[in-house]
């Protein structure tokens, strides 16, 4: 049987009226008009932040020159390869104090491979080889000091201090 005249719907068995359905949202997802304002803002604040980002390149390999140059060696390589550049998300805290910096996080390798190239015209006694990275992949963390150069202006890769300059 179909449908009532009152919009209700009966039971094929027996023609008996069946118990109209609740409401579509469980009572747990429904919105009350406070609720519904608090997810209103927390969205438009995520859009927000993603908006901030867009027109940025997130942390990933990049192609890049670079310059291979010993001391001893009177010139320098460019060097084709890959490393890790991009955008990390950062925090800037309304209060700062010294007594507790906040962590920035920079883009850097998480996975490596090392290449090695023969440096030309290097003089007896000095080893030609230079040995470079690759990134594989990369990764927003803390600045190994100790392997990267975190600073905010810096020589740049491609910078040759060989008094022959490049080959």
């Amino acid at each position: 049987m179909g449908p009532t005249q009152r919009g209700g719907v009966r039971d094929p068995a027996d023609g008996a009226p069946l118990p109209r359905a609740g409401p579509v949202c469980p009572p747990a997802l429904s919105l009350s008009p406070q609720r519904g304002l608090q997810a209103l803002v927390l969205l438009l604040l995520a859009g927000g932040a993603l908006g901030a980002a867009r027109g940025r390149r997130f942390c990933r390999p990049v192609n890049a020159t670079i310059a291979a140059e010993k001391d001893d060696c009177p010139v320098c390589l460019t060097v084709a390869t890959a490393i890790c550049s991009g955008y990390c998300q950062t925090k800037e805290p309304v209060y700062k104090s010294a007594l507790s910096p906040v962590p920035q996080h920079v883009c850097g390798y998480r996975a490596v491979r090392y290449e090695t190239l023969a440096l030309p015209g290097c003089p007896p006694g000095v080893d030609p080889a230079f040995t470079f990275p690759v990134a594989l992949s990369c990764q927003c963390s803390l600045c190994p000091m100790d392997s990267s150069d975190c600073t905010v202006h810096s020589i740049g890769p491609d910078f040759c201090s060989a008094r022959g300059g490049f080959a």
